[in-house]
């Protein structure tokens, strides 16, 4: 919540002598008022006025004194513009710019696994992802796929809507090479990341399986993710729940107690973290943890950006007075 609050804009106002002249309106508008009803005896009486208001030209209270409040909110309103207002945001250079994220995504067989209420294993990972990287909209984000080899499925982009697609299409049958090639993606996806100027960098890796295929390891990718500044977030979608038996027709290799320490190092030397999730809520959860985690790293020197109101202002005055012209000589005309 308190980070909630914190991106919440200030309001600065750059002349706010002006606000002076806010009693004096404030003067005006009673003096009016206490105008009118002294005057409210003096009246000049129409033939026929009942007849009138049964056509329906009459108007009730709050109607008939809309254009008084138009001109006195566009008065206010123009007070306010002489003030020069900004809205004011501060956030760090490293939020400004945001961070590069390459996210590895196991889309072996196994992964069909619907042990997730009814949901597959690829399924939970593709809704969490989605959500994740539509909420991150200062990053560059990239997405590697792999089975028995892996592939850039996306360099990294700002665009975010496209990569939430290609989220949505994605299926095994992009890859057919049959293993998992947990080392080989990682290598994918820290060559992405080298070539960033980012310093700020991470691989969130999803799978539930054994490396059990390719030719660099998943502890050799990790030293070299660590040697280029890259933090690895490693996701075990494979944990076993109670209830959900595994699913022993799944491609051969997938041993959850031996991928958990695996995984485990990975994070361990790229000064990442592991995670295991039993359940979409779980799954959900530890996007959330990544995301709250990246955000902690991203300090640094405070900017603040301007964003003048004069000219929105001006024209919501015009607007205003506009519109009240409009009604006072047209619907809410009043005879003298």
């Amino acid at each position: 919540m308190q980070e909630w609050f914190a991106r919440i804009p200030s309001l600065e106002l750059a002349e706010p002598w002006w606000l002076l002249l806010l009693p004096v309106l404030l003067l005006a508008a009673w003096f009016k008022e206490r105008h009118e009803r002294r005057g409210k005896g003096l009246a000049m009486l129409f033939p026929g006025l009942e007849s009138l208001r049964d056509l329906g030209f009459g108007s009730g209270r709050i109607l008939r004194l809309l254009p008084q409040w138009l001109r006195w909110s566009a008065l206010f309103l123009s007070v306010i513009a002489l003030t020069s207002p900004h809205l004011l945001y501060r956030q760090t250079e490293a939020e400004a710019k945001g961070i590069d994220v390459m996210l590895v995504l196991d889309i072996s067989d196994s992964m069909l696994q619907k042990d997730f209420a009814g949901e597959s294993r690829l399924d939970a990972a593709k809704e969490v992802a989605r959500n994740f990287v539509l909420h991150r909209s200062n990053d560059r984000i990239g997405l590697v796929v792999f089975r028995g080899k892996g592939y850039t499925q996306c360099p990294l982009t700002i665009d975010h809507d496209v990569l939430a697609m290609l989220l949505d299409r994605l299926t095994p049958a992009v890859i057919q090479d049959e293993g998992t090639a947990i080392g080989t993606a990682i290598l994918i996806a820290v060559n992405r990341l080298k070539a960033s100027e980012s310093s700020n960098k991470a691989v969130i890796l999803v799978t539930d399986g054994e490396n059990n295929t390719g030719e660099v390891g998943p502890s050799t990718a990790a030293g070299l993710a660590l040697q280029s500044g890259i933090r690895i977030y490693a996701i075990n979608a494979g944990v076993i729940s109670p209830g959900n038996p595994p699913n022993l027709s799944g491609e051969k290799g997938n041993h959850p107690e031996l991928d958990e320490e695996s995984l485990r190092g990975i994070a361990r030397t790229t000064g990442g973290r592991y995670f295991e999730v039993k359940d979409p809520a779980a799954f959900g959860e530890t996007m959330k943890a990544i995301d709250r985690l990246e955000k902690k790293r991203t300090s640094g020197t405070i900017m603040e950006h301007r964003s003048g109101l004069f000219t929105r202002l001006v024209l919501t005055v015009l607007a205003l007075f506009f519109l009240e012209i409009i009604l006072s000589n047209t619907r809410f005309l009043r005879i003298p």
